[in-house]
């Protein structure tokens, strides 16, 4: 709040546009009209464009060497307040908040309305008096709220209101007392001043004194708030305020000067004194437009930054160009630790949040609602909303490349362990089918061979039949034992029945009840149907051994892409897939097919294994 203040907004809007150019146009339309081009008014010092007061006229008007109004200081008048204007519109324009935009409009507005003063229209010529120092109190807020047009304290809003009322008592008092068409000594005035009470010198001077006073004392706080604000700022706070800090600076030099000139501290009061008002003023606009272009630079540094970056991840390079971009060697970037639910910095400290009024201010930075990191920084740069959103995406950009890059290498070292497991598993497979081999059909079989050999060589016939015989029943062992290893490694039923068929057969074959539910449009591809069947098979045992269920649902729906199948039993849950257990090897298998198995498994609730898999061959191919 303060002098004036504008609800925050994005762009000046057409119609706000609109009615700039034709409040300016107007104004200075009217001043143009105005004016008086005689050839006594043009040397009548009451009605001067400069910073005067009454007793500054009387000064003025005690020079026979003053210049007469001229088309070069009306031109100079005309560029300060269009100065001001356009500086607002750009301004406002670029700013989130339009409050600065909106202070240099109004102070060009009345700026340029006080060329009134130069009419010999007594109303005119009045009020340009009473606007001469209008302009200046928006230029206060303007100094005091920089970049975002809000005062932050009630002391700042009562400092803007006094100077505005100040102000106004000055451009009242010191002219009420005073005729300018009594008091001209170097030239006839008719200039009529509608304030004027009775005429009385002594009061005109008093008043001046006290008007010098005020003005000169306003002067040095502001630049003592500034001066002070300069040293206790960081850097990145001087780095956004330090135009617009030193064109003020500048500014109240001038008028200082010309104040001490009415009362001849510093020489006569010339010409020139008065001429440099006005590009000491226009400096105030430049520096807003130059802090602008500042800000835009470092937008386009940021924007430069975030190419460069491509995929890079986060990194001290990253963090120094952010700090050069936006000025501030104390920017810092936390990440958030899921484990300690909050940020750490680099060497791993847990961090709070910076709270207001610290001189430090945080942006955290999310993803899909999540925390995973913050940007901690100068608290000044608040204060540019646009150039730190510029900050937020480019580190970003940073962190979604780390965390993309981070999964990729999660994912490459997970495949290795999968190839690993996979290879390990298939090793260990071989080496009990070749113990089995070697400890049941091949005895068997070694058995027969030895039965065979005895029955030639029988004494009797009897001897012979009953050696014969003994060899049918060890090779009909040996063929069932084949049969049930080869159903490890590709059970028939599948080649047979399908999986369908496969798991049916698994039901009527497991101790507990079983209730299916399956439907496939289509057989699957042999892979797929081997590893469905697989998770299946394993999901029953394990609730067979250690879920104490009682009972068990297998659901197994086939679409145009693949399987979803889920195995679910009423146990005590709390299952745990270990690293070298089934699930695991068969998780391993379901991730070499492209796709996923997952185990939800509370406490006093059932386990359920549910898996996804995509089809990665023609699913009407031969089956082997």
């Amino acid at each position: 709040m303060g002098f004036l203040s504008l609800a925050e907004g994005s762009t000046v809007t057409p119609k706000q546009l609109v009615l700039v150019v034709v409040a300016t146009v107007g104004v200075l339309a009217l001043v143009l009209i105005s004016i008086d081009w005689a050839p006594a008014a043009l040397q009548d010092p009451a009605r001067t464009l400069g910073v005067l007061n009454a007793q500054g006229v009387i000064r003025w008007g005690e020079n026979p060497d003053r210049a007469p109004f001229s088309v070069v200081e009306l031109s100079m008048f005309v560029a300060v307040g269009l100065a001001f204007v356009l500086a607002g519109v750009a301004a406002w324009q670029t700013r989130p908040n339009r409050n600065p935009g909106l202070l240099l409009v109004v102070a060009g507005l009345l700026w340029l309305a006080a060329g009134v003063r130069r009419s010999s229209d007594p109303v005119l010529f009045t009020a340009g008096v009473a606007l001469t120092l209008m302009y200046q109190p928006p230029l206060l807020q303007l100094a005091l709220s920089f970049p975002s047009g809000v005062l932050r304290s009630r002391a700042e809003r009562a400092a803007v209101v006094f100077f505005f009322a100040a102000w106004a008592a000055i451009a009242v008092a010191s002219w009420a007392f005073f005729d300018p068409r009594l008091h001209i000594a170097a030239g006839e005035s008719t200039s009529r001043n509608l304030f004027l009470l009775w005429d009385s010198p002594q009061l005109t001077s008093a008043i001046g004194d006290a008007a010098r006073i005020v003005q000169v004392g306003i002067g040095v706080a502001i630049v003592a708030v500034l001066v002070s604000r300069w040293r206790s700022g960081s850097p990145a706070y001087r780095a956004a305020f330090l135009p617009l800090w030193l064109a003020v600076i500048i500014k109240t030099a001038s008028t200082v000067w010309v104040s001490l000139a009415v009362v001849q501290l510093t020489g006569s009061l010339s010409n020139e004194a008065l001429l440099w008002q006005y590009p000491a003023t226009a400096i105030v606009p430049l520096a807003v437009l130059l802090g602008l272009w500042r800000y835009r630079f470092a937008r386009g540094a940021l924007s430069e930054l975030m190419v460069e970056i491509g995929m890079a991840p986060v990194s001290d390079r990253l963090i120094r160009a952010l700090r050069r971009s936006v000025r501030d060697p104390t920017l810092s970037l936390w990440r958030w630790s899921p484990a300690l639910s909050g940020f750490v910095d680099d060497d791993g400290v847990p961090r709070a949040v910076p709270e207001d009024g610290s001189g430090r201010a945080a942006m955290v930075l999310e993803r899909n609602g999540t925390p995973v990191g913050a940007l901690v920084f100068d608290e000044a740069l608040r204060d540019q909303p646009q150039l730190m959103a510029a900050v937020r995406s480019a580190t970003s950009l940073a962190l979604d490349n780390q965390n993309m890059e981070q999964q990729l290498r999660d994912q490459l070292v997970e495949v290795r362990r999968s190839r690993e497991r996979i290879v390990t598993a298939g090793d260990a497979r071989r080496r009990e089918l070749e113990r089995d081999l070697h400890d049941g059909a091949q005895q068997r079989l070694v058995a027969v061979s030895m039965d065979l050999a005895r029955a030639r060589r029988a004494a009797s016939p009897a001897e012979m039949k009953e050696l014969v015989d003994q060899a049918s029943d060890e090779l009909a062992l040996a063929l069932a034992e084949l049969r049930e290893l080869a159903r490890g490694v590709y059970p028939p039923s599948l080649r047979e029945r399908g999986l369908g068929g496969s798991l049916r057969a698994l039901a009527e074959r497991s101790a507990l009840p079983i209730e299916l539910d399956i439907h496939l449009p289509q057989r699957p591809p042999p892979q797929v149907e081997l590893a469905a069947y697989f998770i299946c098979a394993e999901a029953v045992t394990n609730a067979a051994k250690h879920a104490r269920a009682s009972n068990l649902q297998i659901g197994v729906q086939g679409t145009d892409a693949g399987l979803r199948l889920h195995v679910t039993d009423d146990g005590i849950g709390g299952a745990t897939p270990g690293s070298d257990g089934g699930l695991v090897g068969l998780a391993d298998r379901a991730a070499a097919l492209g796709g996923s198995l997952t185990v939800t498994s509370p406490d006093g609730r059932g386990t359920t294994v549910a898996a996804t898999l995509p089809f990665s061959a023609d699913p009407t191919e031969d089956m082997p």
